[in-house]
């Protein structure tokens, strides 16, 4: 029985800890990504989610790279992470924008279409420069509209439709016409 119970003190914690490592490396995977962790934007659309198809990304940054070139002097955004693991979606976003130091200097023309897909968070950010042509209304019923898209795992669709809406909304404000490059 002596001989047990050594042996078994001693397994016992091995066994523990084996367990802890399996467990926190599994876990990793899952965790969230972290505004100090996501490096600096190369393109306007950074997609940390891999859930876009590059043809939608080129499509994407096609659109925002016509709005922020023309006189709409507006700039858009688009990220998607996994997981927010509990953090409030507009606490990131905010966190996020002030780390990438988003839009113009001295500008409010700027639009960040966010998506956590794990946590099936959605939020589009719209600069104060914006807020009277995309009033929260307006921008909660582009993010209303985006649901299907999202539950059937469309991202593509959903994303596309987003940024396309708010794009032909800045467009028609600065009398721009922008070409979809579908």
């Amino acid at each position: 029985m002596i001989g047990f119970r050594r042996a078994h003190s001693s397994v016992l914690p091995l066994l523990v800890a084996a367990c802890v490592s399996v467990f926190s490396i599994a876990g990793q995977s899952a965790q969230a990504e972290r505004v100090e962790e996501l490096p600096q934007p190369t393109d306007y659309v950074s997609d940390f989610a891999h859930v876009l198809s590059p043809a939608a990304v080129a499509r994407l940054d096609s659109l925002c790279a016509q709005l922020d070139h023309s006189k709409t002097n507006a700039q858009v955004a688009v990220v998607t992470i996994r997981t927010l693991d509990g953090v409030d979606p507009a606490e990131f976003t905010s966190a996020l924008e002030d780390k990438w130091k988003m839009g113009k200097k001295g500008s409010g023309r700027d639009i960040l279409v966010f998506l956590a897909v794990d946590d099936h968070k959605r939020r589009i950010d719209v600069g104060y420069d914006l807020e009277g042509i995309l009033p929260d209304g307006k921008v909660g019923d582009i993010g209303r509209e985006m649901v299907p898209d999202l539950r059937a795992n469309d991202f593509d669709g959903a994303v596309t439709l987003a940024v396309g809406e708010v794009a032909q909304v800045i467009a028609a404000d600065a009398k721009v016409t922008l070409t979809d490059n579908e």
